[in-house]
């Protein structure tokens, strides 16, 4: 993962990368090994190659891993929002308004710092926060300082957390904590044939630049999506 150039700028490319960090973690499992090598090919050339490579290396068990991995690489989703905030200087002091997600309401707010009497260095910032979720056996979790979050290049905030999908706190920091919650989970879910709420692994990443008012805009793949 190191040798790889990627742009954390580039959605595409940050997705790649938090990915990778994802696989790296079950590289050192010598047992995982090659569900991390087929997952890194899935990954960089497709499903197909994973296939072929994973015949090649291991014939039948080769391919009932590579099954397993296509499917845990689909089930990682990706969520995205793009928003602003606008900033001055007014008597030495610099202040930052609230986030905005309206391209129009950016525009607007920048305007109106722009034209206001003693404001300076009047600047927007851009921030793209990308929530990266992959599901987990809450009962599999590390015990130790291993769930860290991966270190992003030029991130202006990373951040690494558990949360049960839909339900119960919003992030949870450690696997003693998953164990309280999911016990008081049990507790409300009395229904007899309830499912249990799936845990999922989250990689939160916020990048930041400074923009300029003509370049603030939402492509329609930054809107918030699911994949």
């Amino acid at each position: 993962m190191t040798t790889l150039e990627l742009n954390m700028m580039n959605p595409a490319e940050l997705d790649m990368f938090v990915r990778l960090a994802f696989i790296a973690e079950q590289a050192h499992d010598p047992a995982r090994s090659l569900s991390a090598r087929l997952a890194t090919t899935v990954l960089t050339h497709g499903p197909d190659t994973a296939r072929a490579d994973a015949q090649y290396e291991a014939s039948e068990t080769g391919a009932r891993v590579v099954e397993r991995v296509i499917s845990y690489m689909t089930a990682i989703r990706t969520t995205r929002v793009r928003y602003w905030t606008v900033s001055h200087v007014m008597n030495g002091q610099e202040r930052t308004g609230a986030m905005i997600e309206s391209p129009e309401t950016t525009r607007a707010q920048y305007e109106w710092a722009v034209k206001r009497c003693g404001a300076d260095a009047v600047r927007i910032t851009e921030y793209t926060d990308t929530l990266t979720s992959v599901p987990v056996d809450p009962d599999a979790l590390p015990r130790d300082d291993r769930h860290q979050a991966p270190a992003v290049p030029g991130a202006h905030l990373v951040t690494r957390f558990y949360a049960f999908d839909g339900q119960g706190p919003a992030a949870i920091p450690d696997a003693a904590s998953v164990a309280l919650a999911r016990k008081h989970l049990r507790g409300i879910r009395r229904q007899r044939f309830a499912l249990p709420p799936v845990l999922l692994d989250t990689v939160r990443v916020v990048m930041a630049r400074e923009v300029t008012a003509a370049e603030v805009a939402r492509p329609v793949e930054q809107a918030r999506t699911s994949r």
